[in-house]
């Protein structure tokens, strides 16, 4: 179960647009970025921000992506160069980089286009079951479908069946009343199914592409993933300078299901070889 997140919510202009983030922890430590999934937010981190901040000592900064959450969702096409050009100025409005980053599914994507096209700002790159790597033949989980559904939800009933598919488990009431409340937001709806359509589009993160990746790389990828099956994680296991870590009893998202676990991983990781 997901624990609420008590911490200061901060609002930043950043390329004429207003997002909010939170950003915990020493100025002085390592900084990680977290960059949530579709439809995700802040939140979706809340198991792991407090713990890497206090007890790992990183710099932890999270925001809700354009078109996510609480940040603005203009109508406009959010395509993956969209998300990954607008991180890059939002690092630089915080002066964090260079930074680990660590993105889940849609976030992953976003994550690694970072790091090939902007190889100065990332210093460890964390991939959570990211979506860029699917063949262009992949139309969809039947989960992705079911989750999708949470866009014609007409109560928290119907939100907390849809997002059942995200994980495979149930999510408490109140996660599933502020997923239903942010959907309910204007724009919320179009930027969900932009973000979606944006990122089967963008190229794909071939062996050849990843293998020009500069920063050191890892992927996490839950065994009992049906979001994006584990089998897809094959190009990463292909490519020579990338680590994979393959995690039992998780699925989509293993920082949720096994949060304590997650953080030590990614935790070590970042401090690996530094110095």
């Amino acid at each position: 179960m997901m624990m609420a997140l008590a911490m200061d919510f901060k609002f930043l202009q950043v390329g004429g647009l207003r997002v909010r983030y939170v950003d915990l922890g020493n100025s002085g430590s390592r900084p990680l970025l977290l960059l949530h999934g579709l439809g995700g937010a802040i939140e979706s981190w809340t198991n792991n921000i407090d713990r890497l901040a206090k007890e790992e000592n990183l710099r932890v900064v999270a925001l809700d992506l354009p078109g996510f959450g609480f940040s603005d969702k203009p109508k406009m096409r959010y395509t993956i160069k969209f998300y990954v050009d607008f991180v890059a100025k939002f690092a630089k409005a915080l002066d964090i980089a260079p930074f680990a980053v660590a993105g889940s599914s849609l976030g992953g994507h976003v994550a690694c286009e970072l790091a090939l096209t902007h190889p100065d700002l990332v210093s460890k790159l964390i991939l959570i079951s990211p979506s860029g790597a699917l063949p262009k033949s992949f139309k969809g989980s039947p989960a992705l479908w079911r989750y999708v559904k949470v866009l014609k939800a007409k109560s928290v009933g119907g939100a907390k069946k849809a997002l059942y598919a995200v994980d495979n488990k149930p999510v408490s009431d109140a996660y599933a009343k502020a997923a239903y409340d942010k959907f309910a937001m204007p724009g919320a709806k179009e930027a969900f199914l932009s973000a979606l359509a944006g990122s089967a589009r963008a190229p794909r993160l071939t062996i050849s592409r990843l293998s020009k990746i500069r920063a050191p790389a890892l992927v996490l990828w839950g065994k009992d993933d049906t979001m994006i099956p584990a089998k897809y994680v094959e190009p990463f296991v292909k490519t020579k300078n990338i680590r994979v870590v393959l995690l039992e009893n998780c699925g989509h998202r293993p920082h949720v299901d096994r949060p304590q676990l997650f953080d030590k991983i990614v935790a070590d990781f970042v401090k690996e070889n530094d110095g």
